[in-house]
């Protein structure tokens, strides 16, 4: 046997086959890893035909760790060089290839025999829980995965939103509170393409890493050049990799333009991050909804951001069957007149909906749309089919177009940023074209073409209009936050949510999955804004949207208003029809609610208000350790997609009725508590929380920035009850 060990960690290897056999906790002297198989790695030839074998295997010695190589065959050859540092082991791998074979992708390592860390440190698995926690679609955790997982599914093989197959950030973590955890990156800063697995296989768990797409061809060969890490933890939830990812992440070329708050006024979007108290997503863009647009203005009483559907472009784009091809399919615009009017009266702002890359190939230019779409791999390694007509963004029409496009589209609708659906975020970083003038596979390539678009049009749109105009995009990658502005999600509403983590969605009802903030964590301050919340201002919806408003808020983000898939509210007898829409939808004659506008009102000028900096530009810390009753809360789905599963499902899911949130600026912080319910709710605070004799500024009931502050010491606010729906903010010199 094969070790590699210092003082925490121990990884043995087989001798003979070069398998990871055991990672050891070496403190406590317990097994984290114990794996029989003896399957090593497994290399893809030709999309989808794979290999496991190999004829020979060797290994030396190094300094500082262990060289690992297997011959596949007598071309072609796995590498693996594996160093032990103080805290933790890691591996950089690639293939050599000499032969005519083409090798696509290579999943190494295979850390098999991941073990039920609660039993085998003998806990009490109600009080100490098994825990995943994956960057999937910016955040899930999920409980006990030997149990949730089917066999062969977990984190594998992700659907939408694409970024690293489905990780909007490098890292995952599996754990038990308050005991132990294994800690597993990829600590890569150029952006290639993996995949990063937390899975069920041969009923046990297994982690790995994917690489390749990059380069594929004749005696070419796959290379991971980045540390894959492995590190063990003390189980303190997924803050701990959270933070230890942090202090690699913060360090990478996407954070280099520096924290927001210290750019100038022309690199930030100051009016998005500072004035903008909610947005809406999908209204009409060429039918007048400017009573609709009056009354969300009246309600929540700030600045809202408004991203208009995707039906003002010449040549129709919708849901269904129709969108525009090449540049003249996109003009004369035919934005409503009383809707831009209504937009400037409000003192509001707006961004037109584009399809970005997605085109039709059979309307104009067709032979160079035809010329420069991406090739999709024949079996994707994604659970999404992948059908889409998609312009590469490496060929030189796709990067004409966009710029060329989009200053049209400025000049005549005078919008104030853009959106990009279907963009760089949720759309595989593979194209096998041939004809290109780039690599088959091209993946980090894809990347870097699809920054240096978005840079580029920044830049010519902002010197058009003379102020900086922000870009936004359908949900968000690490590498790009330093070019983009904001992005729309949907996963804080779930269950009563579309698209991102929906193949999760029946143990989050179950209360087994939830979402966490793992990216506002990792990159508050830096990160571009999140819209998110999927909501309509209606009763029937239910009162889930409580829940929903404040945990998008605390989590720094902005309540969406979503118009989409379904009809808008219903304010007095006026109804937004379907046969004006871009999806069909079928008519319900919810009411618009005032009680669910107030309480948006309360968060908007929360945002915008004397606590905007530390939600705009304030570091995330860990919220503040405190217990609350948990609720039933119900919902009623109607606002997606009639074939969708969630379509028309309607439920109850119980929840924590008091969301707290925790935020640093400077040599300040801020602690905010919301109670999500119609009923006072009291709160347990834990010992370290707050300090009773010392003294705080309270905003014991925040309603809007009239709101008073008083000094309160610990002890008072630990006796405080939250009144139904309420806000409290407690702000205080860092101690």
């Amino acid at each position: 046997m094969l070790s590699l060990k210092n003082d925490i960690i121990e990884v043995q290897f087989d001798s003979e086959s070069g398998a990871i056999r055991r990672i050891m906790d070496c403190h406590e002297g317990k097994i984290l890893l114990d794996n029989s198989l003896n399957e090593v790695f497994r290399l893809e030839y030709d999309e989808e035909q794979y290999e496991n074998t190999f004829s020979d295997f060797r290994y030396c010695t190094k300094e500082d760790g262990l060289e690992l190589r297997w011959n596949i065959d007598a071309s072609v050859e796995l590498v693996a060089n594996w160093s032990l540092s103080e805290k933790q082991i890691s591996t950089e791998s690639y293939i050599v290839n000499s032969a005519r074979q083409k090798i696509c992708s290579v999943e190494y390592p295979l850390l098999d025999g991941i073990v039920d860390l609660s039993e085998i440190y003998g806990k009490d698995k109600s009080l100490y829980k098994n825990q995943v926690a994956h960057s999937y679609a910016t955040g899930l955790m999920i409980e006990d995965p030997l149990v949730h997982f089917e066999e062969g599914e977990g984190f594998r093989y992700m659907p939408y939103p694409e970024s690293f197959s489905g990780a909007s950030m490098q890292f995952f973590t599996y754990y038990c509170e308050a005991t132990v955890g294994l800690y597993f990156a990829a600590l890569d800063g150029q952006a290639h393409q993996k995949w990063l697995n937390f899975y069920k296989y041969q009923g046990k768990l297994r982690a790995s890493q994917i690489y390749g797409y990059e380069v594929i061809g004749a005696e070419k060969g796959v290379a991971a050049p980045w540390k894959f890490v492995i590190t063990i933890t003390s189980g303190d939830g997924w803050y701990e990799a959270a933070d230890l990812y942090k202090q690699w992440a913060l360090l990478q070329s996407w954070c280099s333009g520096g924290k927001l708050q210290d750019r100038p006024e022309n690199q930030r979007a100051g009016w998005l991050l500072e004035q903008t108290g909610a947005c809406t997503f999908g209204i009409n863009a060429c039918h007048d909804r400017s009573l609709w647009l009056e009354r969300y203005a009246e309600y929540i009483k700030t600045p809202i951001f408004h991203v208009l559907g995707p039906d003002w472009s010449r040549v129709e784009q919708n849901y269904y069957n129709s969108i525009p091809g090449g540049y003249h399919d996109w003009f004369p615009t035919r934005f409503h007149s009383e809707n831009i009017k209504m937009i400037r009266r409000n003192g509001d702002r707006f961004a037109p909906f584009e399809f970005d890359f997605l085109v039709a190939i059979d309307k104009d230019e067709s032979d160079a749309i035809c010329s420069s779409l991406q090739k999709w791999p024949q079996k994707p390694k994604s659970k999404d089919e992948y059908k889409f007509t998609m312009l590469c963004p490496i060929c030189e029409y796709t990067k004409d177009l966009h710029v060329k496009r989009d200053t049209q589209l400025l000049k005549e609708s005078n919008c104030d940023s853009i959106y990009y659906d279907i963009s760089a975020n949720n759309i595989m970083k593979t194209c096998m074209s041939d004809e290109h003038g780039h690599p088959v596979g091209a993946g980090r390539e894809m990347t870097q073409a699809y920054r240096e678009i978005y840079i580029k049009t920044k830049t010519i749109l902002t010197k058009e209009k003379g102020n900086y105009v922000p870009l936004g995009t359908e949900m968000m990658n690490e590498v790009f936050i330093d070019c983009l502005d904001y992005y729309q999600a949907r996963a804080n509403a779930q269950p009563c949510s579309f698209l991102e983590t929906g193949i999760f969605r029946n143990i989050i009802k179950q209360g087994k999955a939830k979402l966490i903030p793992m990216f506002q964590y990792v990159y508050s301050g830096y990160a571009p804004l999140r819209m998110d919340g999927w909501g309509k201002i209606t009763k029937e919806g239910g009162d889930l949207i409580y829940h929903t408003i404040a945990k998008t808020y605390l989590w720094g983000g902005l309540f969406e208003i979503n118009s989409e898939y379904s009809e808008m509210e219903v304010i007095g007898d006026s109804v937004n029809s379907s046969e004006e829409h871009y999806c069909q939808f079928k008519h319900v004659g919810f009411q618009f609610d005032e009680t669910i506008a107030k309480y948006l009102a309360k968060f908007a000028s929360l945002r915008t208000g004397r606590y905007n900096k530390y939600l705009a530009y304030g570091e995330m810390k860990r919220p503040p350790r405190l217990e609350s009753a948990q609720v039933w809360r119900s919902y009623y789905h109607y606002n997606s997609s009639k074939h969708s599963l969630e379509y028309d499902d309607r439920g109850t899911i119980l929840l924590e009725s008091v969301i707290s949130a925790n935020y640093r600026l400077a040599d300040r912080e801020l602690m905010l508590l919301a109670n999500t319910t119609e009923f006072i709710q009291g709160v347990i605070w834990r010992e370290d929380s707050l300090k009773e004799e010392s003294f705080y500024d309270v905003c014991v009931s925040y309603i809007t920035e009239a709101s008073i502050s008083q000094k309160m010491t610990g002890k008072e606010i630990k006796g405080i009850k939250l009144l139904p729906l309420q806000i409290m903010v407690i702000e205080t010199d860092i101690m």
